[in-house]
């Protein structure tokens, strides 16, 4: 029995639906007695109803940031609010794009070039106005910033945070120890599960970690290079099958 988890975007999800097979072989896999998880860097808003329609009760979100396991909450790490505040004056400062992730949305805190735009667009997400309201009222998962400069310039002054690249669109912007790595090692540690058995499937710069923390590291053929060369197995693209071909080359269905 294999404990696998499951990227959503480019590798579960082409333009934002489940891709062609995808639902068949989970429900395969589930059949076969395998523990199918969800690993994304979204916030758990934008994976309601995904999850119904994939079958999918157990999640890691927001890249490790909320775990879901046996309708548990297993782990969460919110980012705090007077980093936030520090981040936004900063922003607001150096006057770079900003993008705040709630539990239920994502918000733009500043918006001075159309890099937030082309992020919701590739990831078919709806980002909100512009909003200086929030702090300190709500949890904020991570952020995300979309200047290769800006990151290089102002990650030295944040210690409690990390800037992991995610996609050519940017960086997510999490609290320190805040990854799809970490959320897979809650679930692998609450579950006592055996490493040998563990699968991660994934496609982009924000899988590498995750990939190297399993024991079978598999990168879609959409991946980006720096995740193929890291990768135990390289299957097919999203939209040809990808996943069902995955598990078909490792005895899984």
């Amino acid at each position: 029995m294999a404990l696998i988890f499951l990227d959503l975007d480019n590798t579960v999800l082409y333009q934002g639906k489940p891709a062609k097979g995808v639902k068949e072989t989970i429900q395969l896999l589930k059949n076969n007695n395998h523990i199918v998880v969800i690993a994304t860097g979204r916030n758990p808003n934008l994976i309601y109803g995904i999850d119904s329609e994939l079958g999918i009760e157990n999640m890691v979100m927001a890249n490790g940031g909320i775990v879901i396991f046996d309708n548990k909450i297993i782990r969460e790490n919110y980012i705090d609010n007077k980093v936030i505040k520090r981040i936004m004056d900063r922003a607001d400062q150096d006057k770079f794009d900003l993008v705040i992730e709630y539990l239920d949305e994502y918000i733009s805190y500043r918006k001075d070039t159309d890099a937030s735009d082309k992020f919701s667009i590739n990831y078919n997400l709806d980002i909100a106005r512009l909003d200086h309201t929030f702090y300190p009222k709500r949890f904020v998962f991570a952020m995300v910033i979309f200047d290769d400069e800006v990151v290089k310039k102002i990650s030295p002054d944040f210690p409690e945070l990390q800037f992991n690249k995610s996609s050519q669109y940017g960086y997510d912007v999490n609290p320190a120890g805040n990854l799809k790595a970490d959320g897979i090692k809650a679930v692998i540690d609450y579950l006592n599960y055996p490493i040998d058995e563990v699968y991660a499937i994934g496609d982009n710069f924000n899988d590498i970690l995750m990939l190297k923390s399993v024991k079978h590291g598999i990168a879609m053929g959409n991946a980006v290079e720096e995740l193929k060369q890291i990768a135990e197995y390289v299957t097919t693209d999203v939209n040809d099958n990808g996943i069902y071909n995955a598990m078909k080359h490792y005895g899984l269905i």
